[in-house]
C-alpha cells in the first residue's frame, strides 16, 4: 500500500526527526517526484541535504527532489493577499495595529493557515503523482498544530473560516492524503512520548503511518561474552550499555506493535556528522520497508 501523499514527521527532540525526514524524502524521490517542506525554523532537514533556503522559491536538490521552507507568518500574509488582492491595501492591513489585535485574538490563525497550505500541497501532489514530506515541529507543538482546525470551527461557527476548517479536518482524517510518522530512539522517555502521541492522533482520527525507531545498535555481545568481559572495567560497562540499548529497542518494538503501530528500525550510524552518505543509507531501509510499488 502506498503511503499518503503528505507525510508529517514528528517526534521527541533528539530522536533524529530531521535526519529521518531528509532520508524519507530521499527514498520517495527515487521513485516519485518529492518535495521536502521544512517547518523547522533551523531548517535542519534542508541543511542535511545541502539546500540553502530562502523565502523566495524551492531549491532543487536532485532531478526529483525539491526542498522548501514554510513559515506560518508567510502563509498568513499570502491568505490576506488572496482575499484582498489590492497589494497596497493588503500590505497596510498586515502592518496595521488593528490587524495585530485580530491575530493576537486568534492565536491559532497562522497555524490553521499552515494546515490549509499543507492540504493544498497534498492535493497538488495527488494530481502530479508526487509526494510531500514535512519536517514538522517536535511532538507537543505538532499535536497542537494538528488540533487547530477544531478550535477554528469553534471560533468561526459559519463563513469562510468554518468551511476551510471542515475541509482541513477532512484532509487530516483521510489516510490517503495525510499521515503522521513518529520518530523515537530506544529510550524510555522517547518511547513513552511516541506511544502517547499515537494515542492522541488516534483519538483525533489521524492515521499514524509508522513509528521509526532510530539509532538501533547491532547486537555485538551474547550473555556469555558479556559475563566473560566482566573484569575489564570500562570495556565491560560499554558492552553492557550496548546490550541494554538492544534490549531497549526490542521493548520499544513490542510496546509499539501492541499499540497497533507499524515499526521500522533504523541502524545506529557511527559518523562524526550526518551527511549525504548516511542519509542515503537510511533512505535504503525506508525505501525497502515503507514505500511499496
Amino acid at each position: 500500500m502506498r503511503p499518503p501523499r503528505l507525510i508529517f514527521i514528528t517526534g521527541k527532540g533528539g530522536t533524529g526527526k530531521s535526519t529521518l525526514a531528509a532520508a524519507l524524502a530521499t527514498a520517495l524521490s527515487r521513485r516519485y517526484r518529492t518535495t521536502l517542506a521544512d517547518l523547522d525554523r533551523r531548517q535542519s532537514a534542508a541543511r542535511i541535504l545541502g539546500a540553502k533556503l530562502d523565502a523566495a522559491a524551492p531549491v532543487r536538490v536532485s532531478e526529483t527532489l525539491d526542498v522548501t521552507a514554510l513559515s506560518p507568518r508567510a502563509e498568513l500574509e499570502a491568505f490576506i493577499q488572496r482575499i484582498v488582492p489590492l497589494k497596497l491595501i493588503s500590505r497596510r492591513m498586515l502592518k496595521s495595529r488593528t490587524f495585530g489585535y485580530v491575530t493576537a485574538a486568534l492565536p491559532g490563525l497562522e497555524a490553521f493557515l499552515m494546515l490549509e497550505r499543507l492540504r493544498a500541497l497534498a492535493g497538488q501532489a495527488a494530481l502530479d503523482d508526487a509526494y510531500v514530506v514535512i519536517d514538522a515541529p517536535a511532538t507537543g507543538t505538532a499535536l497542537e498544530l494538528l488540533s487547530v482546525a477544531r478550535g477554528v470551527k469553534g471560533i468561526a461557527p459559519f463563513g469562510t473560516l468554518n468551511n476551510l476548517a471542515r475541509e482541513v479536518e477532512s484532509f487530516l482524517g483521510d489516510p490517503n492524503r495525510f499521515g503522521v510518522v513518529l520518530t523515537l530512539t530506544p529510550e524510555e522517555l522517547a518511547l513513552r512520548e511516541a506511544v502517547e502521541a499515537a494515542a492522541a492522533l488516534a483519538d483525533a482520527g489521524i492515521a499514524t503511518v509508522a513509528a521509526l525507531v532510530n539509532a538501533v545498535p547491532a547486537a555485538l555481545f551474547e550473555v556469555g561474552e558479556l559475563a566473560a568481559a566482566s573484569g575489564l572495567a570500562e570495556h565491560a560497562t560499554m558492552a553492557a550499555r550496548r546490550v541494554e540499548a538492544g534490549a531497549g529497542a526490542a521493548r520499544a518494538r513490542q510496546q509499539l506493535e501492541r499499540g497497533g503501530l507499524r515499526v521500522i528500525e533504523l541502524p545506529m550510524l557511527f559518523a562524526p556528522s550526518l551527511a549525504a552518505h548516511e542519509v542515503s543509507e537510511l533512505a535504503r531501509t525506508l525505501e525497502a520497508e515503507l514505500i511499496a510499488e
